[in-house]
């Protein structure tokens, strides 16, 4: 999020589907990087985001030293929160890709966007259109069918934490809502991403999982998912909000399941089964309909 602020070569500001195509091809190497870390979940899961607020912190943390003085409690509360849910998403997310192809994994973790609209209804009063409910209803469907693939191959775990990972996100997204406007862009995301980068390094240590020790080419890995998916692929996403409008961002953001799979495929060798390709173009019609809906 923090490339938000960088500046970009010309020719990319000339067209803003450059940009956001860009975005979409960096997010979605996120998870072929996770593969090829070859660490346990939770040690690559901290590196990525602990990397990154390093990084952003370098112009980030006067913003947010600035701003922080200026928070009520309940704001920072909410900060606070929403930085163990991304901590939390990150660590379910990335420990579902040890248990469940790539195509999964990715279709399932997308389906936070109807997880946030189900949360702004219980715990914000919002309204949801009937279209939005029988999209939600279709979503539930094609999850199951991915499932179901998923029930022979023992795969069910990895399904299991890709949807906590999916809740979590949503629950990041209800927590900051109404932040943005309190906190320049920086600071927000400078303060979620160091907590959830505590969060991360906290539940490692519970669990006994090493955060150091790692060889060179496993720490060089750890950079680039710091780097390419978190810091380029979501501060192009960000660049890409201030100039088309947000369903159209929506949708350019379904190719990413369609494009990690494709990445996996030519990587591992991993080819999607029948159920998970009926349960992904279920999910992703119904997340078409929901963004569809944003407008």
């Amino acid at each position: 999020m923090s490339a938000d602020s960088a500046e970009l070569p010309a020719e990319a500001e000339s067209s803003p589907y450059l940009t956001l195509g860009a975005a979409v091809a960096c997010i979605s190497v996120g998870s072929i990087l996770v593969r090829l870390a070859h660490a346990p979940a939770l040690a690559v899961a901290f590196y990525r985001i602990f990397l990154a607020t390093l990084l952003l912190a370098a112009f980030a943390l006067p913003a947010l030293v600035r701003s922080w003085r200026g928070l009520s409690r309940a704001q920072v509360a909410a900060l606070l929160g929403a930085g163990v849910a991304l901590g939390i998403h990150f660590a379910t997310w990335i420990a579902s890709l040890s248990f469940t192809s790539v195509a999964a994994s990715v279709l399932l973790v997308n389906m936070a966007p109807l997880f946030t609209l189900l949360l702004a209804r219980i715990v914000l009063g919002e309204r949801v259109s009937r279209a939005v409910r029988v999209a939600m209803t279709l979503a539930v469907g094609g999850a199951v069918l991915i499932a179901v693939g998923d029930w022979a191959g023992g795969s069910l775990l990895g399904d299991g934490l890709a949807l906590a990972g999916a809740v979590t996100l949503s629950l990041y997204h209800v927590a900051g809502r109404g932040l943005r406007q309190a906190l320049p862009l920086p600071a927000y995301v400078l303060g979620v991403w160091g907590t959830a980068a505590l969060t991360i390094a906290l539940i490692a240590l519970f669990a006994h999982v090493p955060l150091g020790g790692y060889a060179p080419r496993t720490l060089g890995v750890f950079l680039a998912l710091a780097v390419v998916p978190t810091l380029l692929g979501h501060g192009l996403v960000n660049r890409s909000l201030r100039r088309l409008p947000a369903p159209t961002v929506g949708l350019f953001l379904l190719g990413e399941p369609v494009l990690a799979s494709l990445l996996a495929y030519a990587v591992f060798g991993e080819r999607p089964g029948a159920w998970a390709l009926a349960g992904g173009a279920v999910i992703l019609g119904a997340l078409a309909v929901v963004t569809a809906e944003g407008r």
